[in-house]
């Protein structure tokens, strides 16, 4: 195959950078999953980003492990699980407290799996966890504050969950947030209103988005924010404007997307409007050329996807990536697959090549 390359000189910037890609090189796997999500995760401790990939979404096909050979590569994988799942999301930390890492799956109307890692990296002995419904995301976090890592289910049309756990990888302790009717995709959690205490920021298909404050006992406020004709897939969160208040961006699927600026009344009142319409399925937010102004990666739905490098007027220069390709990209991931001190981009398509993107300097 043909290597085709990305290289756009980015002048005036700190400095300048390119977004690299091989097709069939430069990609993470070889075979075209239906996949929902790629997480990033040094899982085997040998100091690089392993990725975890999550396939099926509606369909039941394997998930796997690929190892990064400490270059960027990805050429040695192995299969999570001993069934096949319908899977939206995984992700991986040490919930056993036992030294190894372990690997969380969100699915799809079928029992999310919790798989237990061991010396030599099996994955042999498993759990289960929360409660079966039509699960989109999961995040890993010690919203409890007692050491260990809970797991924070985003559902579809049921109740979402967080999912305490007893410090030894067992969540019989689940409790409920948000409604029965919500259409949550993504749960990002984070101290919005910096009292000391994690919140949950919700992205929902068919109504506002959702802010639920923590008030340190797991008793939630809730605080509604966006635009309810929006269809919300993604958010991520991060202070764009330098002012110490978190300011949230939203990925919406057919319309604008938009950036939501903190205040000290959590009102997000202040907003910045993208010019495009766009199906976008994930956003995510980094400083991808180092210059000090945060950057957004922005993959769509059988659209290009795109970069928008902030600058200091608080405006972005646009650049999109793979003109010939208009990939089904469900999730963005994205950190320093080659140990280069540049963060690198990867795509999670469903129906085609999981991609990924080295930054370069020029």
């Amino acid at each position: 195959m043909l290597a085709l390359i990305i290289s756009i000189p980015l002048k005036g910037l700190a400095q300048d950078v390119t977004f690299q890609n091989a097709d069939g090189i430069f990609s993470i796997g070889t075979q075209s999953y239906r996949s929902a999500s790629i997480s990033l995760i040094d899982i085997d401790k040998d100091g690089d980003l392993d990725a975890l990939v999550a396939n099926g979404r509606h369909w039941a096909e394997q998930n796997y492990l690929y190892y990064n050979d400490g270059k960027g590569g990805f050429k040695l994988a192995q299969p999570i699980g001993r069934f096949m799942d319908a899977s939206y999301s995984i992700k991986s930390a040490d919930f056993n407290m036992d030294g190894f890492m372990d690997i969380a799956v969100a699915n799809d109307n079928a029992e999310n799996k919790l798989y237990f890692g061991s010396a030599g990296n099996y994955f042999t002995e498993e759990t289960s966890f929360g409660s079966i419904a039509p699960s989109r995301n999961l995040e890993v976090a010690d919203i409890d504050i007692d050491g260990d890592f809970d797991i924070i289910l985003s559902n579809r049309k049921a109740k979402n969950e967080i999912c305490l756990n007893n410090g030894q990888g067992i969540f019989e302790t689940i409790i409920n947030f948000g409604n029965q009717s919500d259409q949550t995709i993504q749960t990002q959690v984070t101290d919005i209103n910096s009292d000391g205490f994690l919140d949950l920021i919700t992205a929902e298909r068919q109504s506002k988005n959702k802010i639920y404050l923590n008030d340190g006992n797991l008793n939630f406020t809730q605080i509604e924010f966006g635009n309810e004709q929006d269809e919300t897939r993604s958010i991520d969160i991060s202070d764009f404007n330098k002012d110490g208040l978190l300011d949230i961006v939203t990925g919406n699927l057919g319309s604008e997307n938009i950036i939501y600026f903190g205040s000290e009344k959590l009102t997000f009142e202040k907003t910045f409007m993208f010019k495009e319409k766009r199906m976008t399925a994930s956003i995510k937010i980094a400083d991808l050329n180092q210059d000090g102004y945060l950057d957004i990666v922005e993959g769509n739905s059988e659209e290009r996807n795109y970069i928008f490098l902030g600058k200091e007027n608080g405006e972005f220069y646009e650049i999109g990536l793979r003109e010939d390709l208009k990939d089904d990209t469900y999730n963005i991931a994205i950190g320093d697959l080659n140990n280069d001190g540049l963060i690198d981009i990867v795509e999670s398509n469903s129906g085609s090549l999981n991609l990924y993107y080295r930054t370069q300097k020029e």
